[in-house]
Parts: structure tokens; sequence; C-alpha cells
């Protein structure tokens, strides 16, 4: 089926209502899956007490051909997702509920202007109670982008997304503190680089550099994904252009977010804090 102008939200909610059966199995465009992925997804349902399943994904490493895919790659520590995490919401690219979940949480928020419906939709399950029968076995496959610019615009839809929601604020607070802090750290590498070929360097400058080393939380991460996964393919070149793949994502994730957050539609707003309120019934 097929309608033209409709958002993520809106075809996944028109496809679903339209649906003959009470279970509802999901993956996304632009993925590949195991031959055994609907098997394993499906399977938990035979017991009756589970209501919702929700699967890992990776990806074709073999398809990680280009600069930015293998720096993607590591700051993505191989796309290994940790399903047993708290916090982890199923994704839309391996995930099935029978179809009274899906209308108890009101369907996807077709509000949102692109991204984050399925981040959404799973909260809002979760804060209903519905726990997630975890399914290990990665038989998803993401396909990943080639150019560096995809990516950028990848964070730019996910942050735009996640700040129309009001979503994940602890997270892009914490990341827009870490990348200032990382900033000033390198504005005072160069003051304290100036101050010693100068001979004036004072104990204070150094105790400024220590204050901003929390900065480098990111860069630290990295540095062990990239120790862990390096080889031939993902060598330091690799590495080193990942950094800047980092800034970039990091960056234009903060600025969608920003935009999502503060100058949505009064309407958009207003479903945010209606959302904001049935979470915080949980």
């Amino acid at each position: 089926m097929q309608q033209k102008g409709c958002n993520v939200a809106e075809g996944r909610n028109i496809a679903i209502r339209k649906a003959s059966h009470d279970l509802i199995a999901s993956t996304d465009f632009g993925c590949r899956f195991h031959p055994d992925w609907l098997k394993s997804l499906m399977s938990p349902f035979a017991d009756i007490s589970v209501k919702a399943t929700g699967g890992a994904f990776s990806v074709i490493e073999q398809d990680i051909d280009t600069l930015p895919a293998k720096a993607a790659y590591i700051l993505s520590n191989g796309y290994q997702v940790d399903i047993a995490h708290d916090s982890f919401i199923p994704s839309s690219r391996s995930v099935a509920y029978y179809k009274d979940i899906f209308e108890r949480a009101g369907g996807y928020p077709e509000w949102l202007t692109l991204a984050g419906d399925d981040t959404t939709f799973g909260k809002v399950v979760k804060s209903a109670g519905v726990v997630f029968h975890q399914v290990t076995e990665p038989y998803v496959y993401w396909g990943r982008h080639k150019a560096a610019k995809a990516y950028v615009k990848e964070a730019f839809r996910y942050g735009l997304g996640d700040g129309e929601a009001h979503v994940n604020q602890r997270n892009v607070i914490s990341n827009s503190i870490e990348t200032l802090l990382r900033y000033l750290l390198f504005i005072s590498f160069l003051i304290l680089a100036i101050a010693v070929i100068s001979k004036q360097l004072t104990l204070p400058w150094l105790l400024i550099c220590i204050i901003f080393l929390p900065g480098l939380r990111s860069y630290i991460n990295y540095l062990r994904n990239w120790l862990k996964l390096k080889s031939a393919k993902y060598n330091f070149s690799v590495f080193l252009y990942g950094i800047s793949l980092l800034e970039r994502t990091r960056l234009s994730y903060i600025k969608g977010y920003t935009k999502g957050y503060f100058k949505s539609s009064d309407k958009k707003k207003e479903e945010a804090r209606q959302l904001q309120k049935r979470l915080s019934l949980k």
C-alpha cells in the first residue's frame, strides 16, 4: 500500500491499522534480515505472558567499505547493542507486539516531523508496564551510509525528533556540557602552549586544563572502541577521521535537538507536554 505525503509515523500507523492479524512485526526500510529473523521475534509469543518482543540488530561488516562508514563503525562500537540495559528501547528495525498494545499506546506519534517516532512509541509502551521480551540474536542488518554528510544529516534528524518529543534531555545536556568543556580544553591547551613558549607558564593554567579534562570523555570511549576493533581495515587513519566525524555528528545532533525543542510549533510543544505527563505516570 502507498500513502503519498505521509511521514514515517503515519505510514506505520496506516499499515498496522490495515493489518488483518493481531500480531504485528516490524522492520525498517533499508534493513536486511536473516532467514530466522521473523521466527526469532515470534517464537517468544508461545508464552501467553509475552506481549511484545524487541530484537538486537547489527550491520553486515563486509559492507562497511568507506572511510566515513568505517569511522562510524568504530564510534558505534561495532554496532553492538546492549539490549539487557534498562534504558534499551527496541527500534522499529526489529520489534513485535500485539495490536492492542499498539492501540493502547495511541500508535506512533504522527506529530513528529520525521525521526524519533519509534523511540517515543517504545517509551510509551514501557511506561504502561509492558515488558519487551529480549531477542538477543542480531538478525536484522542495518544498512549504513557511505558518505560523512549522510551521518551528519542522520544525527540532525535524530536530534530533531528527540527535541520535538522532549525526550533524552539528560543525555543531550550531558553531551552539550562535555562538548563545551572539550572546546574550552582545546583553547586552554593553545594558551598553555603560548605560555610555555613565552616562558610565562603558571600553576593556574595547569589547574584550568585539569578542570576541563572531563571534556575528553567521548574521545576516551572512542579510543577504547578503536583499540578493541583496530585492524588493517580499521587503521589509524580511520581512527583520526572518526574524531572529526564524532564532532560533526555530535554538533549536528545538538543543533537538531535545539531546533526541535525550542522552535517547534505550539501544537508540537503541547503534544510533547502531554507525552511527558504520560511518561511521568510510570
